[in-house]
């Protein structure tokens, strides 16, 4: 090598590393550069740290036909914990007596993790929490305009409903959040007044700004977390559905304009489409806004695999981060691309969330898609046999409406192979 060829390399190489040094790139992934231009950044508030607070085992059950057992509680319950997220909501004790020693099991099981329950403004909701052993508890109450003439309540039973059910609450140590159900459909002056009280009459540690029904579009909602933060000194959460798809947007908007606590589920599972998927939301907060974590990143995928598999609740393949197939490909070009260069092909790596990549072969599969499954088969075939082969995936692919399985697969290259003998 000469030396102007060697300097070139050394070149190279420390302008690479100080690529790597910027945040939108690493050796696992390659986001937009975008992101991180002074106008974006200066447009929002950056955390120094974001708390995840685990709905799972109980916003997350409510699914339609979804049923944790126990033992199933335990387990996802540790496995929360040991992936780093601070806060677990781990069940209402009153909806059964399974669930009430879930959660007391839970408390008792020295997590690093905070565990929560939940209630309704009742005494008895709330002394059935602290039966469980609970550190905290979510104090649910109605505080849209619909929910409110839905329960039939006027201003003032809220006010004195909350201020009791939160006194009792701190009265026996519990740290206790008021959680305002349907808070995106508040009247904005009833709501300020309702938050002001309660933390100037009780000792309540924090307000959940809640989009009960997913109405709220992500500029909206950080319009209302930027509002309730201009008035209040406690610590805002936001709890977000996915009616709209638009949960994890309306999380992260609430993040970004001064709430420090993001209610999540694994999965995104949840009541109609869902609550905001902790997964995406993390990895978003991460990779595309700058802001650190303490998550093991690399153990999603075998958390999500977990929940999938104790709520019986299927996910799409094409799930974001999580599903069997988002690192997989087909197409030909794709294929080809990405066997040269992986970062080119995808926002991050598989192997950061614990996912997994591959090809699949089918209609729209090209000759780079058949040498790779021949090298993973440990199989052999000349230049002519891999046109053959692919010719015959490509019209059994379409005519199957589907990819090939690997039984497939070895028929026709059995096929060719028998042709040439």
């Amino acid at each position: 090598m000469t030396v102007s060829r060697f300097l070139a390399v050394i070149f190279i190489n420390i302008a690479f590393l100080k690529k790597l040094m910027e945040p939108w790139v690493s050796e696992k992934w390659w986001v937009s550069p975008f992101n991180f231009a002074d106008e974006v950044q200066k447009s929002f508030k950056k955390p120094s740290e974001v708390i995840f607070h685990d709905v799972t085992l109980r916003d997350g059950e409510q699914t339609p036909g979804v049923v944790f057992r126990k033992n199933e509680k335990i387990e996802i319950a540790k496995m929360l914990d040991e992936i780093g997220i601070q806060r677990i909501e781990a069940g209402m004790p009153l909806v059964s007596e399974e669930d009430a020693e879930a959660i007391k099991s839970i408390a008792h099981e020295n997590l690093k993790a905070k565990v929560f329950g939940f209630a309704r403004l009742l005494k008895e909701d709330i002394d059935a929490v602290l039966k469980c052993d609970a550190s905290g508890i979510i104090c649910e109450g109605p505080v849209g305009t619909p929910k409110l003439k839905q329960y039939g309540w006027a201003k003032e039973e809220i006010f004195s409903r909350a201020i009791s059910a939160i006194d009792y609450a701190k009265a026996h140590g519990l740290y206790t959040v008021f959680f305002g159900v349907d808070t995106s459909r508040a009247e904005a002056g009833l709501l300020i007044q309702l938050l002001k009280r309660l933390e100037v009459e009780t000792k309540v540690d924090g307000f959940a700004i809640v989009d009960t029904y997913g109405c709220c579009s992500p500029e909206g909602f950080g319009y209302l977390v930027r509002m309730i933060n201009k008035e209040v000194k406690k610590t805002l959460e936001v709890h977000c559905h996915n009616d709209m798809g638009l949960g994890v947007a309306c999380t992260i908007s609430g993040i970004l304009n001064g709430a420090q606590v993001a209610h999540t589920s694994i999965n995104g599972i949840g009541e109609r489409s869902g609550n905001a998927s902790f997964e995406e939301t993390a990895l978003c907060l991460k990779l595309l806004y700058g802001i650190p974590l303490n998550i093991k990143f690399e153990k999603l995928y075998e958390l999500s695999k977990l929940v999938e598999k104790y709520s019986c609740f299927p996910l799409s393949p094409n799930k974001p981060i999580v599903g069997d197939r988002v690192f997989t490909r087909e197409a030909g070009i794709g294929v080809a691309a990405w066997l040269k260069y992986r970062l080119g092909s995808e926002a991050f790596l598989p192997e950061l969330v614990g996912n997994k990549e591959g090809v699949v072969l089918g209609k729209k599969s090209g000759k780079h898609s058949v040498e790779w499954k021949l090298k993973q088969m440990n199989l052999q075939a000349t230049e002519d046999e891999v046109i053959n082969i692919l010719n015959l995936v490509k019209k059994l692919g379409e005519e199957k409406k589907r990819a090939l399985t690997d039984e497939e697969f070895l028929e026709i290259y059995s096929k060719v192979k028998a042709s040439k003998s």
